[in-house]
């Protein structure tokens, strides 16, 4: 009875392990440069002196 709940243990405590990893390695870092590449899109548009071209 006891062995069966400490594989129901492990197998909770390594989903949670493997979905924090997911969220710090994955989700978050990909969240952050969607972020900041709209706010670069944002800043471009907002400002009209530049346009980007070098000439």
């Amino acid at each position: 009875m006891t062995s069966e709940l400490w594989q129901f243990a492990i197998l909770i405590g390594a989903f949670l392990v493997i979905a924090l990893l997911w969220l710090f390695i994955i989700y978050l870092p990909g969240r952050t440069m969607e972020y900041s590449r709209a706010r670069r899109m944002e800043t471009r548009d907002s400002d009209p002196g530049t346009t980007g071209d070098s000439d």
